[in-house]
């Protein structure tokens, strides 16, 4: 895309998003940014065209410069933001005057006759001073049109201008007013809180605060995040942890402030973790720390630990974080002496979708340990969708191990797609004789249609509407069963 299509394209979504969402900053901030990159280097000329009998009734640049009556704009290379943005704030309105700079030179069409909407010329002051009071032309009623002015009137430099108010942001004075106040208010109430141990109202007065930070103004919320980060005390990140392991209801706000707080957090879930397995807490922990991508560093040493509990939460955190560079640091629990281990660092090499970790996969595939083998089944079934799915259909034939065989069923059923619906069909309907020794017996045969079950594609289904109908014996009954328990479901 040349300069001239890319400044179109973001400064028109500038004009576009001051018209309809003027509250969306950052979205506003993104196109302007653009459409400054597409001007640095070169200059651009927009121009609208010849006038048409109508005026298209979109938010595109080219209808807002004919509604607005521009003929032609060009923007000198390297014009600066606030230039664009104050011609963008001007289109993107109605009545406010086309501003010109150096940077940015805006042509006007040359109308003999004024075009439809344009006020006429202001009368004698003399002769309006008899005349009753009307609503003025302008957007909003002028001070003297108002009936109960509900504030008093503005002085100096924020003395309201019907015409530039949008430029020079005067509309959210009042506003900004107000979120200091009730910034100072939650900052008043968060360390009275603390003070007292009033842990409930510091969790509450925090995540206000929290969310409130989408709202401060850009250049004021890296001072906002200092200071309400120096005002939580490190016991007030441990009581709230605490808070969080006590009362379930309140873990999924508490992950919130944690996550925002961020390492000092981290390094205490982390302590709490190395204290043992955290059996009822953990799955809180992990989704803390799985959200809060610069704990990856904090992470990674528990794979060194000498106890096997460490190493578990080090591995299960990883695959959570999903970091391709953490796929190095699982494989070699792949030879762990404890089990325990090699499953975890199995599943979480499952967990992280943009790594290489194909390879690590069909390894364990093949691990002489069992249930090493049955998780890196469990493994490849959740990796990226199951791209691996044929992996498990050859050593069906082969695994004599109950557990990892019925591992390698329910896998294949869990995934769902055509093929993998075809193997387990093909497993349902091959019985073991005396003459055919290569086949299923029983239990196998009616592991494969219940695995069938575990997913609701329309393969694994149209598979066990086939064998309703087509199979024999326990097969169609238990295929049958299966269906007749899906329908309750949805039922």
């Amino acid at each position: 895309m040349d300069s001239k299509s890319a400044f179109v394209k973001r400064f028109g979504d500038l004009v576009a998003l001051l018209r309809v969402d003027p509250g969306n900053d950052a979205a506003q901030d993104l196109a302007l940014s653009a459409a400054c990159a597409a001007v640095e280097a070169e200059p651009v000329d927009v121009e609208a065209g010849l006038a048409w009998s109508v005026i298209p009734d979109d938010l595109a640049l080219k209808g807002r410069l004919l509604a607005r009556q521009v003929e032609a704009v060009h923007v000198a290379a390297g014009a600066e933001s606030h230039e664009l943005l104050a011609l963008a704030r001007a289109l993107s309105h109605d009545t406010v005057v086309i501003p010109s700079c150096p940077n940015v030179l805006v042509q006007m069409v040359q109308d003999l006759v004024p075009p439809p909407g344009v006020p006429a010329a202001p009368e004698d002051r003399g002769a309006a001073a008899s005349a009753p009071v009307t609503r003025s032309a302008g957007e909003r009623r002028a001070w003297e049109e108002r009936r109960r002015p509900g504030r008093a009137r503005n002085a100096g430099i924020e003395r309201r201008r019907v015409a530039d108010r949008r430029v020079n942001g005067e509309r959210r004075l009042h506003l900004i007013d107000a979120q200091r106040s009730e910034i100072e208010r939650l900052h008043e109430t968060l360390g009275r809180s603390a003070r007292s141990m009033a842990w409930d109202a510091v969790l509450a007065a925090v995540l206000a605060l929290v969310r409130m930070l989408p709202q401060v103004p850009a250049g004021s919320r890296r001072m906002f995040g200092i200071q309400l980060r120096r005002a939580i005390p490190r016991r007030a990140v441990e009581a709230l942890v605490d808070l969080a392991e006590q009362d379930a209801a309140l873990r999924a706000r508490a992950a919130e402030v944690l996550r925002w707080i961020g390492l000092d957090a981290a390094e205490i879930i982390l302590d709490r973790l190395a204290q043992g397995e955290a059996i009822g807490a953990r799955g809180f922990y992990y989704d803390v720390l799985g959200g809060m991508p610069g704990a990856y560093p904090l992470v990674t040493p528990l794979l060194t630990s000498h106890h096997p509990h460490e190493i578990r939460h080090g591995a299960a955190l990883l695959g959570r974080l999903g970091q391709p560079a953490a796929i190095d640091e699982l494989v070699p629990l792949m030879s762990h002496r404890d089990e325990s281990v090699r499953v975890a660092g199995v599943r979480a090499i499952g967990e992280i979708h943009e790594g290489a970790a194909a390879e690590p996969l069909r390894q364990a595939l093949n691990h002489p340990d069992g249930r090493t083998r049955a998780a890196a089944a469990g493994a490849i079934a959740v990796w990226r969708g199951g791209v691996l799915a044929l992996l498990l259909v050859t050593p069906l034939e082969t695994e004599r191990d109950r557990d990892a065989w019925l591992a390698l069923v329910n896998a294949l059923g869990r995934i769902g797609t055509a093929e993998t619906s075809s193997a387990l069909e093909g497993v349902a309907l091959t019985r073991r004789t005396l003459l055919r020794r290569q086949g299923y017996s029983t239990g196998q045969r009616l592991a494969a249609v219940e695995a069938l079950g575990l997913s609701e594609s329309p393969a694994a289904r149209g598979t066990l509407e086939r064998l309703a109908r087509e199979a024999e014996g326990v097969v169609r009954y238990a295929a049958d069963r299966v269906l007749q328990a899906e329908r309750q479901r949805a039922g």
